[in-house]
């Protein structure tokens, strides 16, 4: 863990201008943008820094299995999420079947341990939580409880049958424009992080040639990019916990 992240940043996140704006977070799975609404947290960075020294504990806010370093993306730091808060994502497994052993898909991960057990991250993203004496080789059976997240649950066994034949992310549920408007409200969220004016968070939005300086207060897109910095703020305060169990 690095000591200090004083020059660390949302800068070098694959959303940054010379990556393509803000439509270069279009690409991400949805866990991939909870995970940058998170790391870009002061409050999460600090804690990070502190696990970095010793004698603290993985914070349960954060909703993280297993601490992750700000400075990396999703994939590079391996995040791993707890199967309460990513019910839609995580796959609980123990050791026990009721019939042949049926191999995890070829593309596992490498294991995790976590606060609530070791995960295994796979190819599309999907997580394998395996409880107790469970291992990777089996045998193994899922766990699913029948309880508000049950739907969810579902979904993701139905993602891990579809993991032996591809290495897509879990489906999600959003809309492209639902996707559109959080990628906008990561950059936007950026911008005010550099403490950049509302236009200039606009124009990089919207383009130069969409706003008209001398009416920009009074615009309708002065009103829009003031609303996604505000949601960019809100998701990375903890809405993305939300965003987490939305999405699926």
């Amino acid at each position: 863990m690095a000591a200090a992240h004083a020059n660390s940043g949302w800068d070098r996140t694959p959303g940054g201008a010379a990556a393509g704006g803000w439509r270069a977070f279009l690409k991400l799975t949805i866990p991939s943008l909870c995970w940058e609404f998170l790391r870009r947290n002061p409050a999460y960075r600090l804690h990070y820094d502190n696990l970095a020294l010793g004698g603290f504990d993985l914070d349960a806010r954060w909703g993280l299995s297993a601490p992750a370093d700000p400075e990396l993306s999703a994939e590079e730091a391996q995040v791993v999420w707890r199967a309460d808060v990513a019910p839609g994502l995580v796959v609980p497994l123990e050791h026990r079947s009721f019939g042949s052993v049926r191999p995890l898909p070829a593309r596992a991960g490498t294991t995790i341990d976590g606060a609530d057990g070791r995960h295994l991250r796979l190819a599309s993203g999907l997580q394998l939580h395996l409880r107790g004496s469970a291992a990777a080789d089996g045998p193994l059976v899922i766990v699913l409880s029948y309880d508000e997240d049950f739907n969810l649950r579902v979904r993701a066994v139905d993602a891990l049958r579809r993991a032996g034949q591809t290495d897509e992310p879990p489906r999600s549920r959003f809309t492209a424009e639902q996707r559109s408007r959080l990628a906008r409200s990561l950059f936007a969220l950026d911008g005010s992080l550099r403490a950049q004016s509302y236009r200039d968070i606009a124009a990089g939005l919207f383009g130069d040639e969409n706003l008209e300086t001398d009416a920009f207060k009074t615009s309708s897109i002065r009103d829009v990019t003031i609303r996604l910095v505000r949601r960019g703020r809100s998701l990375m305060a903890g809405g993305y916990l939300k965003l987490l169990k939305a999405g699926f």
